[in-house]
C-alpha cells in the first residue's frame, strides 16, 4: 500500500473513511482527496493495490466498493463495545458448521477471515457460534463467494454448558 507499514494502515483508515460514507464515490471526490495528500504517487498506488486485490471496483468514473471490500474494510471502523450495537438477545444461539473441500482452500480462508470479522466464536475446527442474528452484509458475502453450498446454519435454544460463551459475548 504504501513504503511503510505505518503509512500503508494510515492510508487504508484514509479510504475506508472516505468509502465509510457512501458506496460509490465520484472520481472527483477522490481527486480531490488525492490532492490533499503529500505523497500522491504512493496513494494512487494504495488505490490500484486495492482494486488488484478486489476491495474495491472500477467502473466509469466511481469507485464502488466490493463485498470482499466492505468485511475488510469493517476492520478498520470504530469499534463499539460487545453489546452496544446489540439489540437484546434473545437467548437463541446462531451456529455455522462448513465443510469446505481441500480444493478449495482459499475460499475456506475466506470463510474463516468473514467469521472472526463477524465475531463468531469457534467451538470446534468447522463449528463457530454466535449469540446475535447473522448481517445482512455477512450473507451477502457468503452467497458472492460461492460459499453457501459448504455451510449448514442451526438456530439452537438450548446449548449445554454455555457459561463460557455467555461470559466470552458479555452476556451475563
Amino acid at each position: 500500500m504504501a513504503k511503510t507499514s505505518g503509512g500503508a494502515q494510515r492510508h487504508v483508515r484514509e479510504i475506508c473513511e472516505l468509502f465509510g460514507a457512501v458506496n460509490a464515490v465520484g472520481c472527483a471526490v477522490v481527486e480531490e482527496l488525492l490532492a490533499r495528500h503529500d505523497r500522491k504517487k504512493y496513494f494512487r498506488q494504495s488505490l490500484q493495490r486495492l482494486q488488484v486485490r478486489g476491495l474495491i471496483s472500477k467502473s466509469g468514473d466511481a469507485y464502488k466498493l466490493t463485498s470482499k471490500g466492505i468485511l475488510f474494510f469493517s476492520r478498520y471502523r470504530k469499534r463499539k463495545k460487545p453489546n452496544e450495537s446489540r439489540t437484546k438477545w434473545d437467548g437463541k444461539w446462531r451456529l455455522i458448521s462448513f465443510d469446505v473441500p481441500v480444493k478449495e482452500n482459499a475460499k475456506r480462508f475466506v470463510l474463516l477471515r468473514a467469521l472472526k470479522e463477524s465475531n463468531f466464536f469457534q467451538l470446534q475446527k468447522s463449528v463457530w457460534i454466535a449469540p446475535y442474528k447473522m448481517s445482512e452484509e455477512f450473507w451477502k458475502f457468503v452467497v458472492t463467494n460461492n460459499l453457501h453450498g459448504y455451510c449448514k446454519v442451526m438456530l439452537i435454544d438450548v446449548l449445554e454448558g454455555d457459561g463460557e460463551l455467555k461470559k466470552h459475548f458479555h452476556l451475563l
